[in-house]
């Protein structure tokens, strides 16, 4: 502390500060105590409760509690770090997994998918055995992109035919191993006697050649198409009839009549459908939303009675949109049949489909068919983008909402071109019924 003299102070301002100074040591000094002190009132309080609480006669409610261990801030490397940030963040961390588990997974089916080389099984000579019956419009592009893959694949491809104009356009192919047969649903002695040939064929009598096999029959139920924007009080009953004559009493027939022979050979049943729009149920399409829950609650139907009806394999492919562009076989007959004028009636609504979205790729649908005709699919098999979307949305959506949705955009539809939407209708329904055309093809093939 300084200590000047009396005389010292020239004025009142060094006297202040004189005094300011002083006040501000005596400060510090008295702190400095204070903290000792305290240190030294800490120091006894640890000494007293560490020996207080190691003493076992004391009770357990008089001991005193000891203070938490002191933890010291160390440095933590990447792998406590991300361990630290996991356990904080536990539902992003499930979600990022489920994402990255998922994808993965997606990725290892398809490389895993392509990968494998499929061919059908072969007689000893090398001779081709197995036969399977693909039920479709000849016309349609699915079903020419069906019969060359499989027919590539070893298998011996029949189509059922009830037109010359359909057995021309299978001979065209110029395959060995693709073959019309001719069959009438609607003539059950057509039906018996195609039954008989087919069987004949399977097991020959005279012929030293080696037993063939059914091993699938393919059916391909084509949903209408046309006119697309009718309501159901415009629809009259002679579509209604035409729509289940063709579209479900056609292949019924067909699986009924071939029946025994499936299940003597074990065979598989595959049904082919396209499941996008009548998954959501639009308006303005009753008969290929009536078309297509009846296909699905008659497969359902057989599935559940399989085992009375043998030890068949019944598969059901639901399909979404598919890139035809990307099957050269498929395109061509799209294309081909866009501009033939002389196609059969009502198949260039059918057989050539025009897409907003590009699908998924047809090899993804041959090889599916063929893990369904070997057994190493069941049930049913989704293929094709949006299939099983669709169908999620269709069962999880309220029909409400799905309604109200679909109804927006078909006024948005319909604008501009509804006059022309109308006049195809109105050519549609007066085009002669198929009735009248499966007669004047049978009188022509005759």
């Amino acid at each position: 502390m300084p200590n000047p003299d009396r005389d010292s102070f020239g004025s009142v301002e060094d006297l202040m500060s004189y005094l300011s100074a002083i006040e501000t040591t005596v400060e510090g000094e008295v702190a400095k105590i204070a903290d000792h002190f305290d240190s030294i009132t800490d120091n006894i309080a640890t000494s007293l409760r560490t020996t207080l609480g190691d003493h076992s006669w004391l009770p357990k409610r008089t001991r005193p509690s000891l203070p938490p261990p002191t933890r010291t801030a160390t440095s933590m490397g990447y792998l406590e770090a991300s361990k630290d940030w996991v356990s904080r963040h536990r539902a992003i961390t499930a979600a990022v997994v489920c994402f990255l588990g998922t994808g993965a997974f997606l990725l290892w089916r398809r490389r895993r998918l392509y990968r494998v080389k499929r061919r059908a099984k072969r007689g000893k000579n090398g001779q081709r055995t197995d036969v399977v019956i693909l039920a479709g419009p000849s016309s349609a592009p699915i079903t020419r992109s069906l019969s060359l893959d499989l027919e590539r694949r070893g298998f011996i491809v029949y189509i059922p035919v009830n037109s010359l104009w359909e057995e021309r356009m299978i001979q065209a192919e110029a395959k060995a191993d693709i073959h019309p047969l001719h069959l009438d649903v609607t003539s059950t002695s057509s039906l018996t006697s195609t039954i008989r040939k087919v069987t004949e064929l399977l097991h020959p009598s005279e012929t030293p050649r080696y037993p063939l096999r059914l091993v699938a029959l393919i059916l391909l139920p084509q949903t209408p198409s046309p006119p697309q924007s009718q309501s159901i009080a415009q629809i009259s009953a002679d579509s209604w009839s035409d729509a289940f004559s063709i579209h479900l009493l056609s292949p019924f027939t067909l699986l009924q009549a071939f029946l025994p022979l499936l299940t003597s050979h074990q065979s598989s049943v595959l049904f082919i459908n396209h499941t996008n729009s009548p998954s959501l149920s639009p308006p303005l399409h009753g008969e290929a939303n009536v078309v297509a829950h009846a296909l699905d609650s008659y497969v359902s139907t057989m599935r559940k009675e399989a085992a009375a009806i043998g030890d068949i394999n019944i598969v059901q492919l639901r399909l979404g949109a598919l890139d035809y562009e990307s099957d050269r076989n498929a395109h061509q007959m799209a294309v081909a049949l866009r501009y033939d004028d002389g196609a059969a009636p009502n198949t260039r609504y059918d057989s050539a489909p025009e897409q907003k979205v590009r699908g998924s790729p047809f090899r993804q649908l041959h090889l599916e068919v063929f893990d369904a005709i070997v057994g190493k699919r069941r049930g049913t098999v989704y293929v094709g983008r949006g299939s099983r979307t669709y169908d999620i949305l269709g069962k999880v959506i309220p029909q409400g909402i799905a309604g109200w949705m679909l109804s927006l955009k078909t006024q948005k539809d319909q604008g501009p071109d509804r006059k022309k939407a109308n006049d195809v209708a109105s050519a549609w329904q007066a085009s002669p019924g198929w009735e009248r055309v499966d007669q004047v093809s049978g009188e022509e093939s005759t």
